[in-house]
């Protein structure tokens, strides 16, 4: 029975594998087969002299390491190689990137910016608007919103909102959120006030009339870009100081249904 299930010898046993005329031997199979030799491929190094000139053979275009222009490159002359990218604004400022460096070391020509640092708007608060004129005055912004730059008309918004710049949380839009940061008003803006940009023109103010805390309510229905009609609160007051005293700028403004009601009036 023994001799029945005896094994043959195990391949790789009857004839050894040679490698450098040594056998090769591991612990499972006794023996590792020999591995087919590739031939080594001719490696092209960029020359270090500045004047040559040689074109790189088109044979090693696709090899690892081929550099365009350059043929094939080792792992060492790939790291010497600068990496040539557009480095952001917090690395380098792109209005002075191309200038020379003065004698204090630096290369910076006063202009700094970011793309919302522009000009104030064409169309602001003063003090012979009325609060209806002010309400008129936003919702032609918001339908001309991208003239004469972009998302001017939220600009318009912002210049006649009377907490831009607030750190305090404000109801400005209906739901809590801050006033601080132009750019976040830009988002929400766009979001909430939705159906006003680029809205028809057609303007319709139903009621103005005086809150008990002396705040001026204005309804108007004004027609998206489609057409539709859409309600809104403005709620307005004069500014008491800074330099739009006593003009009248937007305290809270949120979009109503066609009874101008609204789940957020109780909390502005």
């Amino acid at each position: 029975m023994a001799a029945a299930f005896s094994a043959s010898p195990p391949v790789g046993l009857a004839a050894r594998s040679r490698v450098g005329g040594k056998g090769l031997t591991n612990t499972r199979s006794g023996v590792l087969p020999a591995r087919a030799s590739k031939p080594s491929p001719s490696v092209v190094f960029a020359s270090s002299d500045p004047g040559a000139s040689r074109k790189p053979d088109t044979k090693d275009v696709g090899k690892k390491g081929y550099v365009k222009g350059e043929g094939v490159m080792s792992m060492d002359q790939l790291l010497e190689v600068p990496i040539k990218r557009f480095k952001p604004t917090s690395e380098e400022c792109p209005f002075c990137r191309d200038a020379p460096v003065k004698e204090n070391g630096s290369k910076c020509l006063g202009i700094c910016r970011n793309p919302q640092n522009v000009p104030g708007p064409l169309v602001h608060p003063h003090q012979m608007q009325d609060a209806e004129d002010a309400v008129r005055l936003q919702i032609n912004a918001l339908r001309d919103n991208d003239e004469p730059r972009f998302n001017h008309g939220v600009q318009v918004m912002w210049e006649f909102s009377v907490e831009s710049g607030n750190m305090e949380r404000s109801r400005y839009f209906g739901i809590s959120s801050d006033m601080y940061h132009y750019d976040h008003f830009i988002g929400k803006s766009l979001k909430y006030f939705g159906p006003l940009v680029r809205n028809k023109g057609n303007v319709d103010f139903v009621d103005a009339s005086v809150l008990e805390d002396g705040r001026t309510m204005v309804k108007v229905s004004v027609d998206d870009i489609v057409g539709e009609p859409t309600h809104w609160i403005f709620i307005m007051v004069q500014r008491s100081f800074g330099k739009y005293e006593g003009c009248w700028q937007s305290h809270r403004i949120v979009q109503t249904d066609e009874n101008f009601h609204s789940k957020y009036l109780e909390f502005i």
